[in-house]
């Protein structure tokens, strides 16, 4: 989806694909698992959605050189990591699989170590490294060590990709917001915001390591702390004046979504009284579905020099989503409905990605 003439930036390919991969993906390992469960497990689901569809979003957002060579390889790996992924369990499947997750490691970490002025700026690239061993821990699961080690390294990788939410939706979220208060002429509340991302960042990382170790109590109280700590970070942004647009308050639903989720993931850890993997539903499809969604249609916008205050399609979606989180998390708490929650939770979960990619087509046409 790249205009005629235009550089092919990664995200003009890497967007569209994972959107088509969200949409797809869901319903297809619903019947998958009805059908063939022996084929793929919840092990792979919960990778592919973190690291098939999260990561290419994330990727796709960083990587902002106009390298037509860099896109393809991008795509290549992404591409052969998938297929590694549903297909094979051997030393070379680990290698094609962690190729993608590298690939973006590498082109994308050295500009953002290099333009690192301050601490909390050589966080993400932190990030990218801890998501990169996740993925090989998750590889070495499969490979040779089982279940229990790929359920650890999707718990950390949830951790990891939640803080990436905290500190990139959060700067998104709180200019974004910050501008309109300002053009309103409504004093702003938030001007010593960046104390609060070495904090999270200590909770969340320390999260993923404690998940990487079987430490689920005290990744549980980690998270629960993380939680609180952004419900009081937000409340200085004035959320509340950004309802009636709808480019600003689906950014505030998916952020805002990281305080039910990281918190329903710490209690289920640390009370023990609910499987925590059902759990992760509230970060996975309420935060990251929706912020990654709102995002990338943001960016395809922004970057084709084109108004994003219409936005009432992104707007539905984003309701979309926080559905099939609501409807996900509600499933393991009534199995006599459980198959067809799944299957609503799925189907609202794919409209949405439906509209995103209406969106995202629409974007790269050329205006007239």
């Amino acid at each position: 989806m790249s205009p005629r003439g235009a550089p092919l930036i990664p995200y003009r390919l890497l967007f569209p694909l994972a959107a088509l991969f969200a949409l797809a993906t869901v319903p297809l390992w619903l019947v998958i698992r009805d059908t063939s469960p022996a084929v793929t497990g919840a092990e792979w689901h919960g990778h592919e959605m973190l690291f098939g569809y999260a990561f290419a979003v994330i990727a796709g957002f960083l990587s902002t050189r106009p390298a037509r060579t860099t896109a393809w390889i991008m795509a290549g790996t992404w591409l052969a990591a998938r297929i590694a992924a549903a297909s094979a369990s051997d030393p070379l499947a680990l290698i094609a699989g962690i190729s993608f997750p590298a690939t973006v490691f590498f082109v994308t970490a050295p500009p953002l170590f290099a333009g690192a002025k301050r601490p909390e700026n050589r966080i993400l690239p932190a990030i990218l490294a801890g998501l990169v061993a996740a993925d090989a821990t998750w590889w070495a699961g499969k490979v040779w060590f089982g279940p229990l080690l790929q359920t650890h390294a999707l718990l950390a990788a949830t951790d990891l990709f939640a803080l990436l939410l905290l500190l990139i939706g959060g700067r998104a979220l709180r200019a974004a917001a910050g501008g309109h208060l300002e053009r309103q002429g409504i004093a702003r509340q938030d001007y010593r915001q960046r104390r609060y991302e070495l904090p999270l960042a200590l909770l969340a990382g320390g999260a993923a390591l404690c998940d990487v170790l079987g430490l689920e109590t005290i990744a549980g109280l980690l998270c629960t702390g993380a939680a609180l700590l952004t419900a009081v970070r937000v409340i200085p942004w004035q959320l509340h004046r950004t309802l009636s647009h709808p480019h600003l308050w689906t950014l505030a639903l998916g952020y805002l979504w990281l305080v039910p989720g990281l918190a329903l993931k710490g209690i289920s850890q640390f009370a023990g009284s609910i499987p925590a993997t059902g759990m992760l539903h509230g970060i996975g499809i309420g935060a990251l579905g929706t912020l990654t969604l709102v995002m990338m249609a943001r960016t395809a916008t922004l970057r084709a020099h084109k108004p994003v205050a219409y936005f009432s399609d992104i707007g539905s979606a984003a309701i979309l989503v926080s559905i099939a989180a609501l409807v996900r998390l509600l499933a393991p708490m009534a199995p006599a409905v459980q198959y067809w929650l799944l299957w609503i939770a799925a189907l609202t979960w794919s409209s949405a990605f439906l509209v995103l990619l209406v969106r995202l087509w629409r974007t790269a046409q050329p205006d007239r």
